[in-house]
């Protein structure tokens, strides 16, 4: 019974907790605050202001929203160009690689021999310069959501000058 009250006599620890919580869960929940202006009535003026202001907001909203498609578009558009690097490089050095071994006439088996070799290397290659371009467009992406801007070249300060020195 000793340990049931503390040295003030008021009980254990556990049981003002559970004291503590009952009285919580019966204490009244107040209904949330709401700034309402009663003093007096919007006036026709206000109510014209306070409309024109909402429609600026919209029509900022949706400039915003058509900036971020066309972004968007712009970006799906460079995906789709650095896809093509791979059958580019493969295709440029197949024809340069058939071509040169046409004119210094290799025969035909030896030809698609290393023509296939070539391919295969070009392919590995090609893939190589897209993953580092895609890598590349990902670090900018990035960086330009996160609102950061990236100068690249000279500082404005350095551009006014080399301005002025022609």
């Amino acid at each position: 019974m000793a340990d049931a009250f503390d040295e003030r006599g008021i009980g254990s620890d556990a049981e003002r907790d559970r004291r503590e919580e009952n009285a919580e869960a019966n204490r009244e929940i107040a209904a949330p605050h709401m700034e309402v202006d009663v003093s007096r009535p919007k006036t026709a003026k206000e109510r014209e202001e306070e409309k024109l202001r909402r429609i600026a907001e919209l029509e900022e909203e949706a400039r915003r929203q058509k900036e971020e498609e066309e972004r968007q578009k712009e970006l799906k558009r460079r995906r789709l160009k650095r896809k093509l690097i791979t059958p580019g490089v493969v295709l440029a050095v197949g024809l340069i690689a058939s071509v040169t071994m046409f004119l210094r006439k290799f025969e035909n088996r030896r030809m698609l021999i290393w023509l296939l070799v070539i391919l295969i290397v070009s392919w590995i290659v090609g893939s190589l310069i897209q993953y580092m371009f895609e890598r590349f467009a990902a670090e900018n992406e990035i960086i330009s959501d996160e609102g950061e801007v990236i100068s690249k070249g000279m500082a404005p300060a350095e551009e006014v000058k080399a301005e002025e020195n022609g």
